[in-house]
C-alpha cells in the first residue's frame, strides 16, 4: 500500500526537483524560485511519508497478534460470549458497539454513555484527555494496584492520572489500549444503575396470614415470616381493661406535652395518675399475652423517654424586656432520675421480655406499625406508626422505612433457610440465586425510600430535622431508676439499625468474619436489645456450617476448578456484593443524616457508638469473597508501592537567611537591625560604608514624614548622594554576607518605592538605583518592593518583649505576638501597621505549616497512614486557628478607614499593578510562598482551570520570580509529581489489604484539611473586600470559582472503594 500512497507525492517531488536543478542549467531559475521549490518539495515528501506511515500502522495493527483487542465485531462477539452465563450481571449492548460511527479522520467516536457501560472487572474503559482507552488487559500489571483502575471504571481519569504522575512507558502502553475519541453524548450513568437491569419493585411482605398463624401462641415465627411479627402488631387499645391502660392514655399526649416541657409537671403533680401507674407492676404482667406485652413495652418506653427528654427542644421568645427572638433556643437539662411510678413498671417489662429498659429497634420499628388497609401490602403508603414522640412526618417516615425493609427481608430469611437445608449443589445454587435476588430488592427498592420527596419536592425525612430534633430524643445516655427499695444508675442504648437481626443473620450464613474484637463487643451489646426469639434464632444460625465453609470444603483439590463449583462460587460472590451494597448504603445514611448536618467527620450513632465498626465490617465483608478463576480479591496479595529508601526532599539549613525550616517560619531568619542598637552589624562596618548605611536607614525611617509632599523625599535622597557614594562600588556590595545584602535590599526597595510614589513619573536617584540593582542581582530577585521586602524581612523585635517571650513561647500567645514590630513604614497609620503585623505573625506561625509538611513528607515515604492523618489534622488546626485569628481582628477593627488609607498605600507597595491586579495580589499574599505551597502539598491547583486566562493566573505566574531562592525551591519540591497528599491518598487506595476504616481516616483528614483551606481562603477574600469594597462583586466571583474548584477536589476514597466492589460483582 505504501507505493500506492506515495506515487502522486513522488511525482510532485520529481517536478520540484526538476525545478531545483533546472536540468543542469542554473540560469533557467532564479534564486527565489529555487528556494520556494525546495520548500514545496520538502513539504510534499513529508506529507507523503506521514500518510504512508499512518496507513502502514493501521494495517499492521489490524494484523498484529500483539494487539490487545480486535475490531468492533470481534469485541462484541467476545463480550457476548462472556455474557452467556445466566449469572453475569452485565448486559452488553452489541448493537451499540457495532454502530460506532467513524469520524472524518478515521477515528472512532465514543460517547460518555458508552464508556459508562464498561465498568465490569472483565471490561474496563476509561477516559483520559478526551480519548477512550480499554485498560482491561492492564489491570493485573498496573503498578498502582488494580483497585485504583477499577475505582475509575467508566469515568474520566484525567485528574488522578495527572496527580499520580506517569512515565513515558505508561504513555506508550496507552497507545496499545486506545479505543477512540470521546464525542458529545449523554452523561455517564451512575455505577449503581449499571449493576443490573432488573426492575426494583416492592413485594410488600406477606399480605395475608394463614389460620394456623392467627391461632398460634408464637408471636415471632422467623423461618416463615422473617423478623417482623407473624401477626400485625396490636394497637394501644389492646391494653384496655388492664392496668397498663393508664400508660396507653398518655401516648397521644407525648408530642404536645413533650415539646412544651410540661410532661414532667403533668405527671409529677397528678397523684391520682401516679397511683394508677403504680399498679402496673410484676403482678399485672400475668394478665398480658405476647402481643400485649410487646405493646406495653413500647408504650411505657415512649412514656419513659418523653419524661426523660421532655423540653430539651423547646423554643421561647425570651424575657419581656428582650427583643423578639422566635429562635431563642431554650435547652433544658434532661431528667436525671426516673420516678418510681415509671421505673418499676418498665423494669418489670424489661425482665419479662429479657431486654434493657429502653426503647429499642423492636419498639420503634418491629412492633410499631399498622396497616392502613388491613389486606394491603406493607408499603410506605399503607403503613403508619403507632407510637410517636413528635408530630413530625420525618419521624414517621424514618421508622416506617425500616418496617418496609424488614418486610422485604422476609424473603432473605426464606432463602437462608433454604440454603442451609440444601442437600445438593443444584439446590444450593437455586437458594443462592434467590438470596441474591432478595438482598438486591432490599438494597434497590427499600433503602432509597428514605430519600423520597413529597409532591412539592420536600424530603419526607429531612436529614436536618432528624439530626437536630429526633436524634437528641432517642440517643443513648445514663439515667437513674428510682425504685421503692433501691435506686440504680443504668447506661441505656438508644434504638439503632444495628439492633436488627437481618445483617447478623446474613453474615452468619455467608461466613463473614468479624476480625475486630471491638466490633464483636459492640454488636454483642446491640444484640441484647433484640427480641429474645431473634437472639435464639441467630445463635442457631451461627451454630451451623456457613455457605462459605461448605464451598471451601467442596473445592476441587490441587487448585483445579470445575464448572459446577465455579458457578456456585460466582453466585456466592454475588450475594457478598449485595451485602456490600447494603452496607455502603447504610454508610450513606450515616453521612447524610449525621455527619453532613452535624458538620462532623467522625459520627456517633443513636446507639451511642462510633461508626468505625461499620467501616471495619465493610472490610470484613470484602474479605469474605471467594477467589474464582480470573477474579481479583481485595484481600489477596498484589502489587504494592515500594517504600523508597532515600528521602526525595531536601530540608534547608535553618542557618540560611531564607530557610523555611527556621525558627521564624517563612520570615527571614534574622530581624532587621536597628540604627541605635550597639550590637547592630552596621557598627562593625568600615567608617565610610557605615556612614552610607546609616544614611540609608535614616532615609527609610523618615519615609512617612518626607513622602507627604510631592518630590520632597526624592530631593532628600539626591542631597545624600555624596554620603552614599561608597555604595556605588558593586564589588563591595557583592562581598557582603547574605544577611547584610538582604537587609540592604529591604531598605533600598523601601527608599526606591518612596521616591517613585512621591515623584510620579520619575525614577529613583542614581545613588539609590545603582546599589539596588547590584544587590538585587546578588540575591536573585528583581529590584522592586515585593512581599519579601515589605513583610518577610521588614520586621524587628521589641527589646522590652524579648525577655517576656522567654516565659511563654506557645504559638499564638500574646508575648509571641508582642515581640514583633514593623521596621519601615510609608504612611505610619494604624491600618498600615495592622496589615503588616497580621502578615508578619501569619508567616512566623507558618513554621507549624512547614513542620507539618515535613512530617507528611516523611510519613508518605514510609507509608505511615497514621502520621499522614496526623499531619493533615495539624494543618487543619492551623487553618482554623488563623481563621479565628482573622475573625477577631475583623471584629475588633473598623474597616471604613481601610478602604481609604490602604489604596493610598498601594502607591508605594504595588507599583506596576493596576486596580484589576491589586486585589488578586492582596488575596494571594503577594509573592508569598505560603498559599502556593499549601495548595501544592495538598495536590490542588491554586488557580482553577476556569481562571487560566484571568489576571489571577498571571499574578500567580509573575510572583514566582519575586520569591526568595529557598522559598521557590521549597515550592518546586512540593510541586514534583507524586509529592502531594492527594497522590498519597490515590497511592494508598491502590495498595493491598488497606481496610475501609483506614481509607475513611485518610478521606476525612484530607477533606477536613481541604475544608479548612476553603475557610482560610474566604478570610483572604474578606480581607481584600475590606480594602477594596467597590470590587466586592468581582472578588466574590473570584472566590466562588476558587471555592467551587476546591470543593470539587474532595477525596471520595470510600465511594471509589464501593465502585471497586461493584466492578468485582460477578
Amino acid at each position: 500500500s505504501a507505493p500506492q500512497v506515495l506515487a502522486p507525492q513522488l511525482s510532485d517531488w520529481r517536478s520540484a526537483k526538476g525545478a531545483m536543478d533546472g536540468t543542469g542549467n542554473s540560469e533557467l531559475a532564479s534564486a527565489a524560485t529555487r528556494r520556494s521549490s525546495i520548500v514545496a518539495g520538502i513539504v510534499a515528501l513529508a506529507s507523503a511519508l506521514a500518510a504512508a506511515f499512518a496507513v502502514g500502522r493501521r494495517q499492521s495493527e489490524a494484523k498484529s497478534p500483539l494487539r490487545r483487542h480486535g475490531d468492533a465485531k470481534s469485541l462484541a462477539d467476545r463480550r457476548l460470549a462472556d455474557a452467556r452465563s445466566p449469572l453475569d450481571p452485565v448486559d452488553v449492548d452489541v448493537d451499540a458497539v457495532e454502530e460506532e460511527k467513524s469520524l472524518d479522520d478515521g477515528e472512532v467516536g465514543i460517547t460518555r454513555a458508552e464508556v459508562g457501560k464498561h465498568t465490569h472487572h472483565k471490561d474496563v474503559w476509561v477516559i483520559l484527555r478526551g480519548k477512550v482507552y480499554d485498560v482491561t488487559g492492564w489491570l493485573e500489571d498496573h503498578p498502582g494496584g488494580k483497585p485504583l483502575l477499577l475505582a475509575f471504571a467508566g469515568q474520566d481519569i484525567t485528574e488522578p492520572f495527572g496527580t499520580v504522575g506517569h512515565s513515558a512507558i505508561a504513555e506508550r502502553h496507552l497507545r496499545e489500549m486506545y479505543k477512540g475519541i470521546l464525542v458529545e453524548g449523554p452523561a455517564i450513568p451512575e455505577p449503581e444503575a449499571l449493576a443490573n437491569t432488573r426492575k426494583a419493585e416492592l413485594v410488600g411482605g406477606y399480605c395475608a396470614w394463614s389460620g394456623s398463624v392467627k391461632d398460634s401462641a408464637d408471636l415471632w415465627r422467623i423461618r416463615e415470616h422473617g423478623f417482623l411479627p407473624c401477626r400485625d402488631p396490636v394497637g394501644i387499645e389492646a391494653l384496655d381493661g388492664t392496668p397498663w391502660k393508664a400508660f396507653a392514655d398518655l401516648v397521644d399526649l407525648l408530642p404536645a406535652l413533650g415539646i412544651s416541657g410540661e410532661f414532667h409537671r403533668y405527671l409529677d403533680e397528678n397523684e391520682e395518675l401516679q397511683g394508677r401507674l403504680r399498679l402496673c407492676g410484676e403482678a399485672a404482667l400475668n394478665q398480658l399475652d405476647p402481643e400485649q406485652l410487646e405493646r406495653a413495652f413500647g408504650v411505657v418506653g415512649y412514656v419513659m423517654l418523653a419524661y426523660w427528654r421532655s423540653g430539651i427542644m423547646t423554643y421561647s421568645n425570651g424575657n419581656l424586656g428582650d427583643a423578639y427572638n422566635p429562635v431563642c433556643r431554650q435547652e433544658e437539662q434532661p431528667a436525671e432520675t426516673l420516678p418510681v411510678y415509671i421505673a418499676e413498671p418498665f423494669l418489670a417489662l424489661s425482665n419479662k421480655l429479657k431486654r434493657p429498659p429502653m426503647i429499642d429497634y423492636g419498639s420503634t420499628v418491629l412492633y410499631n406499625w399498622a396497616r392502613i388497609d388491613p389486606n394491603g401490602p406493607i408499603t410506605p403508603s399503607n403503613v403508619r406508626c403507632v407510637l410517636r414522640l413528635t408530630g413530625l412526618v420525618d419521624e414517621e417516615w424514618f421508622f416506617k422505612t425500616h418496617v418496609v425493609i424488614e418486610a422485604e427481608a422476609a424473603h432473605v430469611v426464606s432463602a437462608i433457610m433454604g440454603a442451609l437445608a440444601a442437600s445438593t449443589d443444584a439446590d444450593l445454587l437455586e437458594q443462592l440465586i434467590a438470596l441474591e435476588e432478595a438482598l438486591w430488592r432490599v438494597v434497590r427498592a427499600c433503602l432509597p425510600i428514605m430519600y423520597e420527596r413529597d409532591e412539592n419536592g420536600v424530603p419526607r425525612c429531612s436529614e436536618h430535622v432528624f439530626y437536630t430534633i429526633l436524634r437528641p430524643l432517642i440517643k443513648s445516655g445514663s439515667l437513674e431508676f428510682q425504685c421503692e427499695d433501691r435506686s440504680e444508675m443504668m447506661d441505656l442504648v438508644g434504638p439503632s439499625g444495628a439492633m436488627s437481626s437481618l445483617l447478623p443473620c446474613v453474615d452468619a450464613v455467608l461466613g463473614v468474619q468479624m476480625t475486630s474484637g471491638k466490633l464483636r463487643e459492640t454488636l454483642s451489646n446491640f444484640e441484647k436489645s433484640m427480641p429474645y426469639e431473634h437472639r435464639l434464632f441467630l445463635e442457631e444460625i451461627r451454630g451451623k456450617t456457613s455457605i462459605r465453609q461448605r464451598l471451601d470444603l467442596s473445592r476441587p483439590p490441587n487448585g483445579q476448578t470445575t464448572d459446577q463449583h465455579d458457578v456456585l462460587v460466582r453466585s456466592f460472590n454475588r450475594c457478598i456484593s449485595r451485602l456490600l451494597d447494603f452496607r455502603w448504603q447504610h454508610w450513606q445514611y450515616v453521612k447524610n443524616f449525621i455527619m453532613k448536618p452535624g458538620n462532623i467527620s467522625h459520627a456517633v450513632g443513636s446507639g451511642g457508638t462510633t461508626f468505625d465498626f461499620l467501616q471495619q465490617h465493610i472490610t470484613d465483608t470484602e474479605n469474605a469473597r471467594l477467589t474464582e478463576q480470573g477474579l481479583f480479591r481485595l484481600s489477596t496479595p498484589g502489587l504494592d508501592w515500594p517504600v523508597p529508601r532515600n528521602r526525595s526532599f531536601t530540608q534547608s539549613q535553618s542557618r540560611e537567611f531564607w530557610s523555611v525550616d527556621g525558627e521564624h517560619g517563612l520570615l527571614a531568619r534574622d530581624p532587621m537591625v536597628s540604627l541605635y542598637s550597639e550590637k547592630s552589624w552596621l557598627k562593625q562596618l568600615a567608617s565610610p560604608l557605615r556612614e552610607a548605611c546609616e544614611v540609608l536607614w535614616s532615609l527609610a525611617t523618615r519615609l512617612p514624614a518626607l513622602c507627604v509632599a510631592r518630590g520632597n523625599f526624592w530631593n532628600e535622597c539626591e542631597k545624600a548622594s555624596a554620603k552614599l557614594a561608597p555604595l556605588q562600588d558593586g564589588s563591595v556590595l557583592i562581598g557582603m554576607p547574605e544577611m547584610q545584602r538582604e537587609h540592604l535590599m529591604t531598605v533600598l526597595c523601601h527608599i526606591a518605592s518612596g521616591c517613585i510614589a512621591a515623584s510620579p513619573g520619575s525614577k529613583p536617584p542614581r545613588c539609590i538605583e545603582r546599589p539596588l540593582q547590584v544587590v538585587a542581582r546578588s540575591v536573585g530577585r528583581p529590584p522592586a518592593l515585593e512581599f519579601a521586602e515589605l513583610i518577610q524581612s521588614n520586621w524587628c523585635k521589641s527589646e522590652g518583649s524579648i525577655r517576656e517571650a522567654k516565659d511563654d513561647k506557645s504559638p499564638g500567645s500574646s508575648t509571641r505576638k508582642a515581640e514583633f514590630r514593623v521596621m519601615f513604614r510609608f504612611l505610619a497609620s494604624p491600618d498600615e501597621e495592622w496589615y503588616r503585623m497580621i502578615h508578619i505573625f501569619l508567616h512566623d506561625e507558618a513554621r507549624d505549616v512547614v513542620s507539618a509538611i515535613r512530617v507528611g513528607q516523611v510519613a508518605a515515604l514510609d507509608l505511615n497512614d497514621q502520621a499522614v492523618v496526623g499531619c493533615l489534622v495539624k494543618l487543619s488546626n492551623w487553618f482554623n486557628r488563623f481563621c479565628d485569628y482573622f475573625d477577631s481582628y475583623f471584629d475588633s477593627k473598623d474597616s471604613r478607614t481601610e478602604a481609604i488609607l490602604m489604596p493610598r498605600l498601594a502607591a508605594f507597595v504595588a507599583q506596576g499593578l493596576d486596580e484589576e491586579h491589586l486585589p488578586a495580589w492582596v488575596y494571594c499574599c503577594g509573592s508569598s510562598v505560603l498559599l502556593p505551597a499549601l495548595h501544592a502539598f495538598l495536590g490542588l491547583p491554586m488557580c482553577p482551570p476556569a481562571l487560566r486566562n484571568s489576571v489571577f493566573y498571571h499574578i500567580l505566574q509573575e510572583m514566582r520570580v519575586h520569591m526568595p531562592r529557598l522559598h521557590l525551591a521549597f515550592l518546586e519540591e512540593l510541586e514534583k509529581p507524586g509529592s502531594s497528599m492527594r497522590h498519597y491518598c490515590y497511592r494508598r487506595f491502590g495498595a493491598r489489604n488497606l481496610s475501609v476504616d483506614r481509607l475513611h481516616d485518610l478521606e476525612v483528614a484530607y477533606n477536613d484539611c481541604l475544608n479548612a483551606l476553603v475557610r482560610f481562603t474566604s478570610r483572604r477574600i474578606h480581607l481584600a473586600i475590606r480594602i477594596f469594597p467597590h470590587l466586592s462583586r468581582t472578588l466574590g466571583a473570584l472566590h466562588s470559582e476558587v471555592e467551587g474548584a476546591l470543593r470539587k477536589s474532595r477525596m471520595q476514597l470510600l465511594k471509589m472503594r464501593q465502585r471497586v466492589d461493584m466492578c468485582l460483582d460477578s
